[in-house]
């Protein structure tokens, strides 16, 4: 098949790229906020209308006029109980509520539908057209010019409607727009709605064409993030375009995929390669535009979450290593295993914290990381490379990795990086982990067992040498957090302007940022790899980076508690045992999105703050009004106690710079 029957047979992904980039360019333009669930909800949308065509027997004029109704409400309803809320929060908040939303689409998924991979009947007619000598089925035809028409629609709302000029209004100055009688809110879920019913339209479309897959479906947002990125998330023209464009390309590229040739074709050869293009092209646009989100005249007043000390720095790390000790010598080998997963777990969580709860760096890609350590780890454990030295260098090996897509960072930072970020674990599910060449020919690599002085570590002793690896790293993490470097990491979080000013330099602190959380990352995927004894890429995909984010902001992401919730959260790990146990693991995913949209809202400093907000709240009430504290004795100074000095450095943005400058830096 020639490359240009290939392209054109590319119109129909392409249309599908360029509904949903309509969408993201929709909400984007009327709230602001990068939608990530936009894949998700395409996803759970042709579910529902294929199940009421094909298993209750709907035809197709009721079943597409309630799938349209279900994502209007759905996106209406999203807006007004969630992101209503957060209007004026962080951009991390909203992000990770965007997050929490494909994970509970995806949860409700598997647990409502078959999501077994299918092909469903076509929804147009399949017959087919000669265009330019190619046989061209009318379906790809069909999805691109729906498209290219809704652009025309929208383009045409935009600039000669009052709702259109109200969304622009509100997109230039949030304020001005509300003093001069819009209303922000009803423009938020008006452009909600649109943008959850063209991602609707896109997944019935595509679906027949693509197939109906919930994963491949969720992950059509990366190379969407492409094409509205090109269209700067203001022009439904050229999102349009460059969707098509995209899927065009994509689909010419597999003409070559497999060929045999020189060095550097092996570079574009190979399974993912088409895919990773609209992912690459996000990365190379962020690199060198450096800047390709417009700014908005939007009002925050929310904080990003707090980072606290950790008050036991000393007797934490004995009391976990006993009751660590304690559970792996007391329990079944299955739940020995889901220990260890979790304990590395919390190894890949800290990394998180480190990235961004410390540095304030969006980072979606920790868990490709850890799938970085686990590869360079079945590589080098096959070739007879001791196992000390095997973790060590897997950990190295991350850590370049790490700076690599860390060198982002520099130019763009909050969304955009978060875009980077994803698009390059993306990059690394669809064409590295998954291509057999880079181990050894085989879709996975076996990973001899640990061993010590030729002594083969037990389960057991593989265990308590994870403990202590895990407990060592959070015991240098927390003393980070209270060190002249960290305190200089959150001012680069607070205010990068106002840590400059303090003499911080602001690159090398970002890197090493990127460099600490790979090399604990990259450690984590090579003790995963020891205890599964294989490299399986499955443990190291997309929804596991975000399943990680997620569990690390619910628990705390400023700190290292709210660490080790995530870790007990990891999938595989003891939490899902339980849910395993009681036969509920379907709704891991689901209890993890529901549990973000909640804490997002009503505790987002993480559930590791309760404990000092309930501290907070007693003083306040032993207290009495006009009390004062006790005076310090007479000629004393009044001295706060260390662990209180950085608590309060870190509830004041202001206070970590003012440290900084303090300390000479």
């Amino acid at each position: 098949m020639s490359v240009l029957q290939f392209a054109l047979l590319g119109l129909g992904l392409g249309g599908a790229y360029a509904l949903l980039a309509l969408g993201l360019v929709a909400i984007y333009r009327g709230t602001g906020v990068l939608n990530f669930g936009q894949g998700a909800v395409a996803m759970i949308s042709a579910y529902v209308f294929f199940a009421l065509r094909d298993d209750l027997g709907w035809s197709v004029l009721p079943s597409s006029l309630v799938t349209v109704v279900f994502a209007g409400v759905l996106g209406l309803s999203f807006y007004l109980l969630v992101m209503r809320q957060l209007r004026n929060s962080p951009v991390l908040a909203r992000i990770i509520a965007t997050l929490a939303l494909l994970l509970l689409l995806q949860g409700l998924a598997t647990v409502l539908f078959d999501v077994q991979t299918r092909t469903p009947a076509p929804v147009v007619p399949t017959t087919t057209l000669d265009l330019f000598g190619v046989v061209l089925p009318v379906d790809r035809l069909v999805l691109a010019g729906v498209a290219i028409a809704l652009a025309v629609v929208l383009t045409l709302v935009s600039r000669r409607t009052r709702v259109g000029l109200a969304v622009r209004a509100i997109s230039d100055s949030e304020k001005g727009a509300s003093l001069s009688g819009l209303s922000p809110v009803l423009i938020g879920a008006l452009t909600w709605a649109v943008g959850f019913v063209l991602a609707a339209v896109a997944g019935v479309m595509l679906s027949p064409v693509a197939g109906l897959d919930a994963k491949a479906l969720t992950l059509l947002v990366v190379p969407v993030f492409g094409a509205a990125l090109i269209a700067r998330f203001t022009s439904f023209g050229v999102a349009v375009l460059a969707g098509l464009g995209l899927g065009m390309v994509e689909s010419a590229l597999k003409v070559i995929t497999g060929a045999e040739g020189s060095w550097y074709t092996w570079l574009w050869t190979g399974p993912g390669r088409s895919q990773a293009l609209p992912a690459l092209v996000v990365i190379l646009a962020m690199i060198f535009s450096g800047r390709l989100l417009p700014a908005r005249g939007e009002v925050v007043r929310g904080r990003l979450p707090i980072s606290l000390p950790s008050r036991h720095r000393v007797i934490g790390p004995v009391v976990a290593l006993v009751a660590g000790v304690v559970f792996i010598y007391s329990v079944q080998p299955s739940w020995l295993s889901a220990g260890v997963v979790t304990m590395a777990g919390i190894l890949i969580a800290l990394s998180v914290v480190v990235v961004t709860g410390f540095a304030g760096q969006i980072s979606l890609a920790q868990v490709a990381f850890a799938g970085i350590g686990g590869m360079t780890t079945a590589l080098l454990s096959a070739a007879g490379v001791p196992f000390l030295l095997v973790i060590a260098l897997s950990g190295v090996v991350a850590l370049l990795v790490g700076l690599l897509i860390g060198l982002p960072s520099l130019r763009v930072r909050g969304p955009s990086l978060a875009l980077v970020t994803l698009s390059a674990a993306f990059i690394c599910q669809v064409a590295v982990f998954s291509d057999g060449r880079l181990l050894g020919g085989k879709g996975f690599n076996r990973v001899t067992p640990a061993s010590v002085f030729g002594y083969e570590l037990t389960d057991t002793q593989f265990a308590v040498f994870t403990l202590v690896i895990v407990i060592a790293a959070a015991a240098l993490i927390s003393a980070l957090r209270v060190s002249t470097p960290g305190r200089r990491a959150l001012a680069v979080r607070e205010n990068e302007a106002a840590a400059a000013a303090a003499g911080i330099n602001i690159k090398h602190y970002k890197l090493a940022a990127f460099a600490v959380s790979a090399f604990m990352a990259g450690v984590g995927g090579s003790l995963l790899g020891y205890q599964a004894n294989v490299f399986a890429y499955e443990r190291f995909t997309v929804f596991e980076s975000l399943h990680t984010i997620v569990m690390a902001y619910i628990g705390g992401i400023g700190m290292v508690s709210g660490a080790i919730f995530a870790g007990l959260g990891a999938s595989g790990g003891l939490f899902s045992q339980l849910l395993t146990t009681g036969g509920l693991d379907a709704y891991q995913q689901i209890i993890a999105g529901g549990a973000l949209l909640i804490s997002v809202q009503l505790h987002p400093d993480g559930l590791a703050t309760l404990a000092h907000t309930i501290r907070e709240r007693r003083g306040r009430r032993t207290t009495k009004p006009g009390e004062s504290a006790p005076a310090p004795p007479t000629g004393a100074a009044p001295k706060p106690a260390p662990h209180d000095r950085d608590q309060s450095r870190a509830l004041d943005p202001a206070a970590p710079v003012q440290a900084a400058r303090s300390e000479g830096s």
